[in-house]
């Protein structure tokens, strides 16, 4: 990178840390119009934003740190998959700020960790059944034990800041505070399908749960070709896995039904009600209830 680009971005950064709100939304347009015109400058920006991050503390206020963090996402897309443990520790403690402009600001751009997280645990491949490089295996493995461990992170942290006099029944009803910054967060990252892949494949399954589960995998994918549908397996797998009511299960028996009578639609419960039994949910720690239930026998 030239003399020049790397003091525009420092420049840049400075702008967000002490202007005024004008120069520093300029300073974000500005940010995103270069990234528009030359995105690969920005694989050459390590050294500034870790620098900025080194930094931050010195901020003296809330609001420049808000701009700071949120000034910083096309640089997490950027650099989040050869610096993903800075970055995180970064948004990490800010997520824990007393100030909710900080804590949301780091929420808002810590997503794109996500976006790191996902990208290299599950490759995008195309055909779909091309064998992944020894370098995309690594990277897979690597971004597994960090998805997990991130999660398992924020999670011992929603414990530490527990409000248990809140009796909220839903995140969104919680009052502002540092537990429902990291519940959003939690929640973003463990409801994707990819994260719902690793806690399965992290974990020993009994062998009657696995082969049951296999059938009916099977048969869903039956029943959904036959009725042409535009969902596939994963779909149903996932709004099991996210479920949070009576409403999911309702919602994939509507997915078969085709109106041919009380016959068929026996038959499409007792397969649904089988995936509800044999799928992880995410209320069960990534359990079945089938599974629940033979530890609780054992």
């Amino acid at each position: 990178m030239s003399k020049e680009r790397m003091r525009e971005f420092k420049e840049l950064f400075a702008v967000l840390a002490t202007g005024t709100k004008d120069e520093i939304k300029n300073a974000k347009k500005l940010i995103e119009k270069m990234w528009r015109e030359d995105d690969k400058i920005f694989k050459r920006t390590s050294d500034i934003v870790l620098k900025v991050i080194g930094d931050f503390d010195g901020i003296p206020d809330a609001e420049h740190k808000a701009a700071v963090i949120s000034g910083m996402g096309i640089f997490l897309i950027v650099l989040a998959d050869e610096h993903f443990d800075e970055f995180k520790k970064f948004i990490v403690k800010n997520l824990q700020d007393s100030d909710g402009r900080v804590r949301e600001a780091a929420r808002k751009t810590g997503e794109w960790l996500y976006m790191s997280l996902t990208s290299r645990a599950e490759p995008f491949v195309h055909p779909k059944d091309t064998p992944l490089t020894e370098k995309q295996k690594s990277e897979q493995t690597l971004a597994r034990k960090q998805y997990a461990d991130f999660v398992a992170e924020i999670e011992a942290l929603i414990d530490y800041y527990d409000d248990f006099d809140d009796s909220s029944e839903y995140v969104d009803e919680l009052k502002p505070s540092v537990n429902k910054t990291l519940q959003l967060f939690w929640c973003r990252f463990t409801d994707s399908p990819v994260y719902r892949r690793i806690v399965e494949q992290s974990r020993p399954i009994p062998i009657e749960i696995f082969m049951r589960r296999k059938e009916i995998e099977n048969e869903l994918e039956n029943k959904l070709k036959e009725v042409k549908s535009n969902f596939d397996v994963e779909d149903i797998k996932q709004i099991i896995y996210n479920e949070d009511g009576t409403d999911d299960l309702t919602d994939i028996v509507m997915l078969f039904d085709t109106g041919k009578g009380a016959g068929e639609l026996e038959n499409i419960l007792e397969t649904v009600n089988d995936a509800w039994n044999y799928f992880p949910h995410k209320i069960l720690d990534g359990f079945s209830p089938e599974e629940k239930l033979l530890e609780y026998r054992q």
